[in-house]
């Protein structure tokens, strides 16, 4: 899988939390304290959070398993290397 393949795949999996929630993106940042603009960018895959700290507390809040985090995890790292 390419680093750009990784990219896409981590904000899919960032979609596929939110979606969990049903919940709209403003509802859904407020509870993790962020922009809800920002959530929109890392989940339609126009942007990469700078550190892995946002996608734990969607993670965490969604209920996400340690082996959807160790995932989540190494899809981060890999969008990180593409931007």
């Amino acid at each position: 899988m390419s680093v750009r393949d990784d990219a896409e795949e981590f904000a899919a999996s960032l979609r596929q939390l939110k979606d969990r929630t049903g919940r709209s993106y403003g509802s859904l940042a407020r509870q993790l304290d962020m922009n809800a603009s920002t959530l929109h960018r890392y989940c339609a895959g126009e942007g990469v959070p700078q550190d892995f700290a946002p996608v734990e507390r969607l993670a965490t809040f969604c209920g996400a398993t340690p082996q959807e985090r160790l995932e989540l995890h190494r899809l981060w790292l890999s969008a990180v290397a593409a931007r």
